[in-house]
This record gives structure tokens, sequence and C-alpha cells, in this order.
């Protein structure tokens, strides 16, 4: 077994993430890059989107609400050093939008989820302990069921990495 095999077996066995791939139709089981990234294991999707019109109607069908500012809110300084507590109440604002937070952290039909929308693709992830688990399979279940009533375009692989078990990358897992 060569060494990137070895890597994207070691937390989960290979007829494991077989059975997911072909449970799961539109969320990808993202093995995490390592070392020192600190990143996790997650359930990936992505989906493209045009405007910020678009991306409303996306994360409305899905139960969340955009925070707008009126006004540009208080934004971190280059070169200011801030305690974690004090960073932490910067809103992080989606890119090219007049100041519309990020989701983040949300709920989807009582699931937990991470949001995030960069170069016109929000990119909903599942898994928040480094580990993707059975519960997480299951959270993506359900969250698929109403992904399935967006007409934006998926993006698949969400990020274009060997890293995501996907028909692209690994395809021997959707046979």
């Amino acid at each position: 077994m060569d060494l990137w095999t070895r890597y994207l077996l070691e937390s989960h066995p290979e007829e494991t993430l077989r059975s997911w791939a072909k449970r799961l139709s539109l969320f990808r089981f993202f093995r995490a890059y390592g070392g020192h990234t600190n990143d996790g294991d997650s359930l990936d999707v992505a989906y493209r989107y045009a405007s910020l019109q678009e991306l409303e109607n996306f994360l409305n069908l899905l139960g969340i609400n955009l925070t707008k500012y009126t006004e540009r809110p208080p934004q971190p300084q280059s070169g200011v050093s801030y305690s974690g507590g004090d960073f932490n109440k910067f809103p992080s604002l989606i890119a090219d939008t007049e100041w519309v937070q990020q989701p983040g952290h949300s709920d989807i039909s009582d699931q937990n989820v991470f949001i995030w929308c960069a170069g016109g693709v929000v990119k909903i992830s599942i898994g928040e302990n480094y580990q993707v688990t059975e519960a997480d399979v299951a959270s993506a279940e359900i969250i698929e069921k109403l992904l399935l009533g967006s007409n934006l375009e998926r993006v698949d692989p969400p990020i274009d990495t060997k890293h995501y078990i996907c028909p692209k990358y690994h395809p021997a897992y959707f046979a």
C-alpha cells in the first residue's frame, strides 16, 4: 500500500469510505491535509452562485438568514494585536458584498454545519471533531434532502484535490 493510500485509510477502513460514498449523493468525504495545517476530516458540498441574491435564495432554502449591515462594521486593523476574545468580536464578511456576514457555524434542520462563502462558491461542511463519524453522515443525509431543491450548480469536488472521495479522483468508490 502506498503512502497516500495508507494516509487516506488511516482513520476509516476502505469499506466505510465506500459505504459513505454510496450513501451520499452530494456531500463528499474530505481527508484532511494533515501535518501543520491543523485541519480535520469533513463532509463537504459546494455550490456556485453568481450574485448575492442567488446566495441568499440558496441559504433561505436551507433555513439560513444572512446578517446584513447598513454600514461597514468594525474590522481588525492590519498590524494591530488583538486578544482572541477581542478578535472574535469582529464579524467575518463575505468578500465582494456590502457588509454581509459569513454564515459560519449554523444549523440546517437541527444539524450543525459550517458555511463559508468565497469566490462565488458557498461550501457547507459537517464534522467538528477532526474525524467524520456515522452521526455526521446521517446529518449529511438529512441536509441532502433539502439541497435537492437547489437550482445552483454543484461544484464536485468542492475543491479540486484528491483529498476528496469523489468520482473524479476515486471512481472505484462509486462503481
